[in-house]
């Protein structure tokens, strides 16, 4: 296992996908490990799982920050499962962990993590051609607290290209 990462890229969405998101999120998963970041996320099923098998297939590191307080409620990709007990207040803690947040999807949960993400001022960019919050939430201003917009990219391989440039060149 390579211990030489840069940083970490929590990955937010939805826990029920259809196959095209999921090989979109897997995609994800696999640029973010290519890339030598870590990923995080909620730890369990649809997108989080999906990019984590992702990661997991190109030697990538994952961590699951998740609603339970079992860990084995962690889909199989995981490699550092965290419980919380928390329920959906684990969203605040799954968006302050990464360096960035990547939206792929995603109901009212994935809702709040973009929310908390943008309170804390962690870079977003949003997946757009895909059902769910990340793609209505593409250059849109949550509020007057930061001066740019939520990152819109139509595919994976700009939504991790815009993400690691806006962790890169982030105050």
């Amino acid at each position: 296992m390579n211990f030489n990462y840069k940083g970490i890229i929590s990955v937010i969405g939805s826990s029920e996908i259809d196959s095209e998101t999921a090989e979109k999120a897997r995609k994800i998963g696999q640029l973010i490990a290519k890339n030598r970041y870590i990923l995080a996320c909620g730890g369990m099923g649809g997108v989080m799982e999906a990019a984590c098998k992702g990661c997991k297939e190109e030697n990538g590191l994952t961590i699951g920050i998740l609603p339970t307080g079992n860990k084995y409620n962690a889909n199989p990709y995981v490699d550092i499962k965290i419980p919380t007990a928390l329920g959906h207040a684990r969203n605040t803690i799954v968006a302050l962990t990464g360096d960035g947040i990547i939206a792929v999807a995603g109901n009212a949960g994935t809702l709040s993590e973009i929310c908390f993400a943008w309170v804390y001022n962690k870079p977003i960019c949003v997946l757009t051609n895909v059902k769910g919050w990340s793609s209505k939430m593409a250059n849109q201003k949550l509020d007057h607290r930061r001066k740019e917009k939520i990152h819109g990219a139509n595919t994976p391989e700009e939504a991790v290209k815009k993400i690691i440039e806006l962790i890169e060149t982030h105050e």
